[in-house]
């Protein structure tokens, strides 16, 4: 509650205003309700159903949000599962594969082996059979082998010689 003012000389004793003005006067009606006061609980109203219906939008909007990250959870889980599952199968199949490419490559390997070994046994002997062969001709034809030495000397000889004129 306000302090009254003390009553002096310097305070005059009069009112500077004017009573209230006729336009502000109040207006009565037969409830005992202004128009304002009306148009105020209409506007309250309003805002009223207005606030709750936002509030209700808002929970409905939680009760969603909260749906899709469950659902979308699920799915993730059930992704999840399957790339796990394709990751087994495809180790799985590429372990097989590896050990049948060794296998595969074991199997070549013998084959390889064996079968230079059949090269090396076939050279080994076509050298033989070609050595005793020469050495058969040398005695029984050592001067017709002295004149095809020759002869073969004198044509490299003639090859180099030819192969040098061309190379300067």
């Amino acid at each position: 509650m306000p302090e009254r003012l003390h009553k002096t000389s310097d305070v005059p004793n009069f009112d500077t205003y004017q009573a209230e003005p006729p336009l502000l006067e109040k207006r009565s009606r037969s409830d005992g309700n202004t128009a304002l006061e009306q148009t105020a609980r209409q506007v309250g109203a309003t805002m009223g159903k207005a606030v709750a219906t936002v509030r209700k939008a808002q929970e409905r909007l939680k009760d969603v949000a909260a749906e899709t990250t469950q659902a979308a959870s699920t799915q993730i889980e059930e992704v999840k599962s399957k790339a796990q599952q394709a990751t087994g199968v495809v180790k799985q199949k590429a372990q097989e594969w590896s050990e049948a490419a060794v296998a595969r490559a074991e199997e070549l390997r013998s084959a390889t082996l064996e079968k230079a070994s059949q090269l090396g046994s076939s050279v080994k002997m076509g050298y033989y059979r070609t050595r005793m062969r020469a050495n058969r001709m040398v005695r029984q034809y050592p001067l017709h082998m002295v004149l095809l030495a020759g002869a073969f000397g004198f044509a490299v000889g003639v090859g180099l010689r030819i192969w040098r004129a061309n190379r300067e």
